[in-house]
């Protein structure tokens, strides 16, 4: 496509209406929040002293995000394992949560095997599939959902349903103290944000279509900070698949310490690199100078940047805003590609060829 301001032509290359499902992302949200945070655990799940998560893909940024998110806050440790085997510290006291959307993750449910041998607690967020059906003969409880605010079936585009279903388990097992009005105000944020950087909006005014036309043939580094450093993976992550491009999520003050001098090489990474800062008030006073002088060092090796400002009241609605603006943004890439969003040949051909 050659502009974002035509909507037949984008419905053309959306057959399974990746655009719908994105523009129900606060929906997504606030179901998965009120059903999960709801579930009432058995006595037998208590105490818990650690927890491990279990997820690949678009089920492991997920809770990734709710870790880094709400670290300050999350009373025992919590871990995402992305592998076929747990810690060697999981026991009866460890709470396992099998993440899968699909229900079909081969690592997740060998995480789940594994637990069984552990005598460990087990839950889970999923949809369906063999997964749940391994959960359900444990008799574990769990959130298995509906995705009714999902058109289009890709689990990668219902992270509203990995991402407040996380928070919601936590609060159920009393692993997390939030309230309500934190959690509804937050979402209510990201639904007046969506009304931004929908299709019917013009790229003259659309954030979100400004943003894909300048990411576009570049190699885009996101940069996040302390409670946003999930969502810079889950944007990497939604990059890749949606958009099919390649992208590097960075983390301020870790690539403080050696990024910055790998600038210099290969020569033609001032032409192709972008660093999308994604800047909040809520980062702490010393992150916020990193930002600044990072911002400064990128510029002096000529390296093209871009600064997101994030204007949620709270850590938790800034999140859901970035999420928003990285599911259009992700979306229009894949229509500037001429791509079909939804389609993953390669991760398809490699499942073919591991399991033929």
């Amino acid at each position: 496509m050659n502009t974002l301001d035509d909507v037949g032509a984008m419905q053309k290359l959306d057959p399974k209406d990746v655009l719908a499902s994105t523009k129900q992302f606060a929906d997504q949200c606030q179901q998965a929040w009120k059903e999960a945070s709801a579930i009432a655990f058995p006595k037998q799940y208590h105490p818990i002293y650690n927890i491990v998560v279990s997820g690949m893909g678009g089920s492991r940024y997920t809770p990734k995000t709710i870790k880094e998110l709400f670290r300050g806050r999350i009373k025992e440790p919590y871990e995402i394992v992305e592998d076929y085997t747990l810690p060697a510290y999981v026991d009866s006291d460890t709470l396992v949560m099998l993440s899968s959307f699909s229900g079909t993750t081969e690592e997740v449910l060998s995480c789940g095997q594994d637990a069984v041998k552990r005598g460990a607690k087990l839950t889970g967020i999923i949809n369906g599939g063999p997964i749940a059906d391994f959960l359900k003969t444990q008799n574990a409880t769990m959130y298995q959902f509906t995705p009714t605010h999902n058109p289009c079936g890709q689990p990668r585009i219902g992270g509203g349903y990995l991402l407040m279903g996380h928070l919601g388990l936590l609060k159920a097992l009393q692993l997390i103290d939030i309230e309500e009005k934190e959690v509804s105000e937050a979402i209510a944020h990201a639904r007046s944000i969506t009304e931004r950087y929908t299709e019917d909006v013009p790229t003259a005014q659309n954030p979100a279509k400004q943003l894909a036309i300048l990411m576009d043939n570049t190699h885009p580094f996101i940069i996040t900070a302390e409670f946003l450093k999930g969502f810079g993976n889950g944007f990497a992550n939604q990059l890749n698949e949606t958009a099919k491009m390649i992208s590097d999520p960075r983390i301020i003050p870790e690539l403080n310490h050696h990024l910055m001098e790998g600038l210099a090489r290969p020569a033609t990474l001032a032409k192709n690199a972008l660093f999308v800062f994604f800047q909040s008030r809520l980062y702490s006073d010393r992150i916020q100078q990193r930002f600044a002088v990072t911002h400064e060092v990128v510029n002096k090796q000529h390296i093209k940047t871009h600064d997101v400002t994030l204007t949620g009241a709270t850590a938790l609605a800034q999140v859901l805003e970035a999420y928003v603006l990285s599911g259009f943004t992700s979306f229009y890439l894949a229509m500037l590609h001429d791509s079909d969003p939804v389609a993953i040949p390669w991760v398809d051909y490699f499942k073919a060829r591991l399991h033929g």
